[in-house]
């Protein structure tokens, strides 16, 4: 190779390697860009969230209110609002914590400790569960039945 060429070459690298920066100069700024935006729509849904997280908690709450007491008392199935009681209290834990996730996010540090709490964990002990609730409704429909016979079969104080 003559002189010549190895200077045409070596002007022919330098100009790809200029190409080449320039190019990956401008696949960094468009990069830095989308994460930029990717970053503020980010926070508008975290906004947005937290100003929702807690009407979803307690649509989550009223869902898994019915006690198993109650439905042993009304004669449905207790095993379902026990298990409905259960999925919604893991539910509104995963609430609770992208509501926390979300004010991090949002925010740059951690909430205050009694924000978006965590539920205690507490263990299922579904045969205990049971029995209470069949031990409540029984005592309800005792009373009830009691309620029924006094008012049927007694004479009224001042009668």
């Amino acid at each position: 190779m003559t002189i010549n060429a190895i200077e045409k070459a070596r002007a022919a690298a330098e100009k790809a390697a200029q190409d080449l920066a320039a190019l990956e100069a401008a696949e960094a700024e468009k990069a830095a860009q989308k994460a930029a935006q990717r970053e503020e729509r980010q926070r508008e849904k975290d906004a947005e969230f937290l100003a929702a997280w807690e009407s979803l908690d307690a649509e989550l709450l009223a869902v898994g209110s019915q006690s198993a007491a109650d439905a042993v008392y009304e004669g449905t199935d207790p095993i379902a609002a026990l298990a409905v009681y259960w999925v919604a209290r893991a539910k509104r834990n995963t609430i609770r914590t992208h509501a926390r996730n979300a004010y991090y996010r949002l925010h740059g540090e951690h909430p205050a400790g009694s924000f978006a709490l965590e539920l205690s964990y507490r263990d299922m002990r579904v045969a205990d569960r049971m029995e209470e609730a069949i031990s409540r409704a029984a005592a309800r429909h005792a009373a009830d039945l009691a309620d029924a016979l006094d008012s049927e079969w007694l004479v009224p104080d001042g009668a």
